[in-house]
């Protein structure tokens, strides 16, 4: 079976997916959909699809087996839901919106049909990330510390709150994500934020802090920055004898378990291992693959809402279900 693809947003993420789809015997990319018509053309054309700038008539026009929805958080409407009316699986990029009820209405819808859905949390797929859960295994997690600091990116549309949610919720989702990961869900947020050196440049803070604790007693804590000169996107896990340090980019692990030292390097190939994953289950229908479901995705998003909530109010926040 061929899985054809139709693409609703053609720039930033989503020209990975492209790119990679383009060399698989197994799929195809059929319509290519972008508010700015002159990009749908030549993504289109490329890939030899059809070019949209609406994605209702992307739907109403086409036949595809799945979508890949990739673009801004501000952009989010009815392109989840129009994927349950028409019966198609859906990838959806991070983060899933600004609001929450917009998430919250998709997985009502979702879970009321038999589509399959894959959120773009590339990271679960890293090699170096899977290595750690199996060398953790049934150990006991005591701490989870992790870090997104990085400069500010050229997106305009990043540096407005309005837009892109602040830092937290389009960047740091990431760190927050494999957090949940290895962790579990959260039950509340304390967060603190200062914004000192990119006063000019985005109105959200620059530098964020937020401790939180698991339903499970587990302990953690992210911070993030749009300050950093060199880039830290790292993730340190400690428990019963072990202390490991994860760098998904990298796909890199070091550390020590009972007293030995790790270190273990991957393939890096964690974009092209969600994409691997997303195709086989939508061939065979095989949801256990989906490491990021749009359920469980939806999680790290109020994690993120909740840190947010907690920066603007100065008090511990709790994360909605």
């Amino acid at each position: 079976m061929t899985v054809d693809f139709a693409f609703i947003g053609a720039g930033g993420i989503a020209s990975i997916h492209l790119d990679y789809l383009a060399d698989r015997t197994d799929a195809s990319v059929v319509g290519v959909c972008d508010v700015d018509e002159s990009t749908a053309e030549s993504v289109a054309r490329a890939h030899g699809a059809e070019a949209f700038t609406d994605h209702r008539d992307l739907y109403e026009s086409l036949d595809f087996d799945a979508v890949v929805v990739g673009i801004p958080p501000f952009a989010h409407a009815d392109q989840e839901r129009l994927a349950v009316e028409h019966g198609v699986d859906l990838f959806v990029e991070k983060p899933l919106a600004l609001d929450a009820a917009t998430p919250r209405e998709n997985e009502r819808a979702i879970a009321e049909s038999e589509i399959l859905t894959q959120v773009g949390h590339m990271n679960r797929y890293a090699e170096s990330v899977q290595r750690a859960d199996e060398l953790i295994g049934d150990r006991t997690l005591s701490l989870v510390d992790g870090r997104w600091w990085c400069g500010v990116p050229d997106t305009a549309w990043w540096r407005v709150a309005d837009r892109s949610g602040g830092q937290v919720l389009e960047q740091a989702t990431h760190t927050y994500d494999l957090v949940r990961y290895f962790a579990g869900d959260i039950d509340a947020v304390h967060a603190v934020g200062g914004q000192r050196v990119n006063t000019d440049v985005i109105d959200f803070p620059d530098a964020t802090s937020a401790s939180m604790i698991h339903e499970n007693g587990v302990t953690s804590h992210v911070s993030a920055t749009s300050t950093a000169v060199e880039t830290d996107l790292t993730v340190d896990l400690v428990g019963d004898g072990f202390q490991l340090e994860l760098d998904p980019p990298a796909d890199r692990l070091v550390g020590m378990v009972d007293g030995e030292p790790v270190e273990f390097e991957g393939g890096g190939r964690r974009y092209e291992r969600e994409m691997d994953a997303f195709v086989e289950a939508v061939r065979t229908r095989d949801g256990t693959l989906l490491r990021s479901p749009y359920a469980d995705a939806r999680r790290t998003f109020e994690t993120t809402l909740a840190v947010n909530r907690a920066l603007d109010a100065g008090e511990p926040q709790v994360v909605e279900q």
